[in-house]
């Protein structure tokens, strides 16, 4: 399996540097520098370490609505992220990341990488990460609203073993490359899925002010013989039942798939709007074709004066900078966001569950300072069937308390 392969040369070269860097410091005996960025980076020479990590807490309340049946509602507390990882550098070419998620006493690879960058705009990249759309590829910790939402869940482009190159500049980057599945997945003989993406965007405008960002991706993908693709959404958070589904039998699940997705997104002072659209093409496993859409739009307002902080030359948004943190005797940062959701799956026909979703998420975040955040966010979502005895609407009530390192 290629994602083994790729899995322990990854292993074997973060070592490596590791112990390169230790080995310089047992040479040289460079003095130990120490900053903090979020966490104590502890510099040998050329080489860097630093620790990471972030944790979740969450309480959820939810009330579903069917067009047949009882209504019920549900709430829970829970821990819904705990990951631990390091970073660091090595020269200024090279940077690797390695993080895990820890929960129910097991644990699960995150982001874990090694970048090459020849140049201030190029890199070639090998391990487990992310590389489509502009919200999957902005971090959770910095996302307007607590969860990325159905256009994510359809587009299906969480992290697989991935090898890209990239080029650029100031305002502009394109990736391309080829992945095969997750490190996670097991193995279960056979040959892995198989595939390869690129993406491109370009910012026109840059300014204090304003910043504008276009992009466009695309993907193709062949499961050969792993697990048929699934195309369902969720309503706006990862809790509960997905009502929105074109299920696993051959009428909705794809053997190979095409998927091409828009990006738009601009930011005036401390008002940003954002939006993407995305389709799908599939061929079935039980032969033909169906083809699903999703797309978003929100809008997010700082009354307390910040603006989401925007990398022009990769194309993503990152941490914001707060004004006037509590530490400082200020009020901290507050955003508040609304969002509209869509997805269309009636395409997979005779698949009564295959219908549309569409949610209005309204949410409120608190930056007291820099790592923290407390979010509410509250999603009004309609799940349509194809057969109207199937509708669901679901309203969901969510609470996070967050920090990161």
């Amino acid at each position: 399996m290629r994602h083994h392969i790729l899995t322990a040369s990854t292993v074997a070269i973060l070592t490596c540097l590791f112990a390169a860097g230790t080995s310089q410091a047992q040479e040289v005996a460079p003095a130990t520098t120490i900053t903090w960025k979020g966490a104590p980076q502890f510099q040998w020479g050329e080489f860097t370490f630093k620790p990471r990590g972030r944790v979740y807490f969450d309480y959820v309340a939810q009330d579903v609505n069917p067009a047949l049946g009882p209504d019920t509602s549900a709430a829970e507390s829970r821990l819904r992220t705990a990951r631990l990882g390091v970073q660091g550098t090595w020269t200024d070419q090279w940077s690797y990341v390695a993080e895990a998620s820890i929960g129910n006493g097991s644990a699960n690879w995150d982001d874990l990488a090694l970048t090459w960058s020849p140049s201030e705009y190029t890199a070639v990249k090998v391990g487990n990460y992310k590389s489509l759309s502009l919200e999957n590829l902005t971090s959770s910790r910095y996302t307007t609203f607590m969860e990325r939402g159905p256009f994510n869940d359809l587009i299906d482009a969480g992290r697989v073993m991935t090898l890209s190159a990239r080029t650029g500049g100031a305002n502009w980057s394109l990736t391309g490359g080829v992945h095969g599945d997750s490190i996670n997945d097991p193995s279960v003989g056979g040959k892995e899925q198989a595939g390869a993406f690129v993406r491109a965007h370009f910012a026109p405008v840059v300014t204090d002010d304003v910043k504008i960002h276009l992009g466009a991706w695309g993907r193709v993908r062949d499961r050969r013989d792993d697990s048929a693709f699934r195309y369902r959404v969720r309503n706006n958070t990862n809790f509960g039942n997905r009502y929105t589904d074109a299920g696993s039998s051959a009428l909705g699940a794809g053997d190979k798939d095409s998927t091409y997705g828009l990006e738009a997104a601009g930011v005036w002072r401390n008002v940003s709007v954002q939006g993407e659209w995305a389709g799908v093409n599939a061929d079935l496993t039980g032969g033909g074709q169906a083809n699903a859409r999703a797309y978003y739009v929100m809008a997010s307002f700082f009354p307390t004066g910040e603006q989401r902080k925007y990398d022009a030359a990769d194309g993503e948004f990152g941490r914001v900078k707060i004004r006037r943190p509590v530490t400082e005797g200020g009020p901290g940062a507050v955003e508040l966001g609304v969002r509209y959701d869509n997805a269309d799956l009636t395409d997979f026909a005779g698949v009564a569950t295959a219908g549309r979703y569409s949610a209005v998420t309204v949410g409120a975040t608190w930056y007291p300072f820099p790592y923290v955040r407390f979010l509410a966010n509250y999603s009004d979502a309609r799940n349509d069937a194809q057969v109207a005895t199937a509708d669901v609407n679901v309203q969901t009530l969510q609470f996070r308390g967050q920090f990161d390192f």
